[in-house]
């Protein structure tokens, strides 16, 4: 008996599915529309009611554009490599997007129930990318819309509204042809999975590239840099084309941004065209990946759960390889330091992230002292920095906190494990910020700026482990008093949310300034003493946070 298979011809249902799917959305395009323009209502109305002075500013602004002021003279310089760096930076926001967002998406509904039956992927999926890219220009549009406001208000908008409303027109579309160049890209990403290989090997060099124009921007405004650096920066790329129509009407020298906009509107309807023509072969395994980060993140969003918008994004992001390996130890009191630098060698976008944020919070700190005053505010964002730093570098204390279930067969109280995570992240702070620290201290003769940055580190990190130990979203929490002033629901939620932060920052602070300064040198002491004080405080807080994490 001979078996013979013949093929199964199975009738295309993209037509029927189509019109069936229409039908059924027919009602509710017509509540999200109403929908919509009940928003756009609000958001108009308060905007002309609270920003009515703040939109006849601006009308006198244009018809009156100021005059070039003190500083033009050594801004001016700065604005091709700066906005060039703005531009890069946006760019590399727009392409990442591709490895966990879109621009092709599809609701998690039409995941579930469209994608394996016999419909046109193209009918399905190109909408979905129109879509994506009217809204990137749009808001390409609207972004532009904040250097142009910026150079006018430095007075680099010309003598007449003629000019600012040139100026503004060119940063408008040069903005919205590189979010268009980036979206296309970002298609063309999500469509080739060798595309997002590339484009995790290039984000370390764009990061050098975009500290290397920020860089020449800092050395053309203090400084007399060659012109060939300034014709590389604004012909290395889009995002060198963007800069140029912007710098030529704002004063500075760009003979050629006609044709530089020209190729930037090429390219970016190059992009566009290959995106939209790629967007029916999106793998079925990223669009399902993407609907699922997405719900994901919505759901973390709703709840105030910044964790699990982290991990929502982590998710969706390939796997990444140690950078190095470590034996497991012999001591068990060995383990959990083990597994916290195991945490970090897995996410070196976080160690390196966090220590490019300690060295820009020396930095600031270092900065703030001028004429034997310090100055508050750079102190301030120095030490945001610094606690951003040491919550980057507790992941393994998350990885605990999540699921308590982790630790249970640890030779460890699960309360003591706030003070044993404390020990990596407070050794690579040292570690990192040591090194320019220790240089200044040497220089000066003076190593007692070592032990403040012992204890600063130690403060931050304790900081960072209380907000770790934070126990799941109180059923109160958006029970607020009702005051003239408004509801305190919001202060509580911000609290809530930045306790760790703000039992961290605010008294260093507060010590910080003395401490440093050349004038008092008692006050270093007194810091030093007071910030380690601080710091064990703040852990046995974490600990009692982990305790009560624990219990429930």
């Amino acid at each position: 008996m001979t078996v013979t298979r013949e093929a199964i011809a199975i009738p295309d249902s993209t037509e029927p599915t189509i019109s069936l799917l229409r039908e059924l959305r027919r009602g509710r395009a017509r509540r999200q529309a109403a929908s919509a323009a009940y928003w756009i209502y609000v958001v108009v109305l308060l905007v002309a009611f609270y920003g009515g002075a703040q939109i006849a500013s601006t009308f006198h602004t244009v018809a009156h554009p100021p005059l070039p002021g003190a500083q033009a003279s050594r801004i001016l310089p700065a604005v091709p490599a700066g906005l060039a760096a703005l531009a890069l930076l946006m760019l590399v926001v727009l392409l990442r997007d591709a490895l966990w967002r879109g621009p092709v998406t599809l609701p998690q509904v039409t995941v579930d129930w469209l994608l394996d039956t016999p419909v046109d992927r193209g009918r399905l999926l190109r909408p979905r990318f129109r879509m994506s890219a009217a809204a990137a220009v749009a808001a390409g549009a609207a972004v532009g819309i904040v250097p142009a406001a910026a150079l006018v208000a430095l007075g680099l908008g010309g003598h007449s509204a003629g000019h600012v409303v040139r100026l503004t027109g060119i940063a408008v579309a040069s903005t919205a042809l590189l979010f268009a160049f980036g979206t296309g890209t970002a298609g063309l990403i999500e469509r080739y999975p060798a595309g997002q290989r590339w484009l995790h090997r290039a984000t370390p060099v764009a990061a050098v590239a975009i500290a290397a124009l920020a860089g020449l921007a800092a050395w053309a405004a203090f400084g007399r840099p060659p012109g060939a650096l300034i014709g590389v920066a604004l012909w290395s790329g889009p995002w060198g084309w963007a800069a140029q129509g912007m710098t030529a009407l704002a004063g500075g020298t760009a003979p050629l941004w006609p044709l530089a906009t020209a190729m930037l509107g090429a390219a970016a309807a190059v992009a566009v065209a290959g995106a939209h023509r790629a967007a029916a072969g999106v793998p079925g395994i990223a669009l399902r990946i993407r609907a699922r980060t997405i719900g994901a993140m919505s759901a973390a969003v709703l709840s105030m759960d910044t964790r699990g918008i982290s991990l929502a994004y982590s998710g969706a992001a390939a796997s990444r390889r140690a950078w190095f390996r470590l034996r497991p130890p012999r001591r068990r009191e060995l383990v959990l330091l083990w597994r916290d630098l195991l945490a970090l060698a897995r996410a070196p976008s976080r160690l390196a992230g966090a220590a490019a944020l300690a060295l820009l919070s020396v930095g600031l700190i270092s900065v703030a002292v001028r004429g034997g005053q310090v100055a508050r505010v750079p102190v301030a964002c120095g030490l945001v920095l610094g606690y951003l730093a040491a919550a980057w570098l507790c992941e393994g204390a998350r990885l605990d906190a999540e699921d308590t279930r982790r630790s249970e067969n640890l030779p460890f109280r699960f309360e003591s494990l706030a003070w044993w995570h404390a020990a990596v992240p407070c050794l690579v702070l040292l570690a990192v910020a040591g090194v320019p620290v220790t240089a200044a201290a040497v220089a000066a003769g003076d190593p007692r700026f070592l032990a403040l940055l012992a204890v600063t580190a130690a403060v931050l990190v304790a900081g960072a482990l209380v907000n770790v130990f934070r126990a799941r979203v109180p059923p109160d929490l958006f029970d607020g008093v009702e005051t003239p002033l408004g509801n305190t629901a919001a202060i509580k939620v911000v609290l809530w949310l930045a306790w760790g932060p703000v039992l961290a920052v605010a008294p260093m602070t507060a010590l910080l300034p003395g401490a440093i300064g050349p004038d008092h040198p008692g006050a270093l002491a007194r810091a030093v003493v007071i910030g380690a004080a601080l710091a064990a405080g703040l852990g046995v807080y974490a600990a009692r946070r982990a305790r009560q994490l624990w219990s429930s």
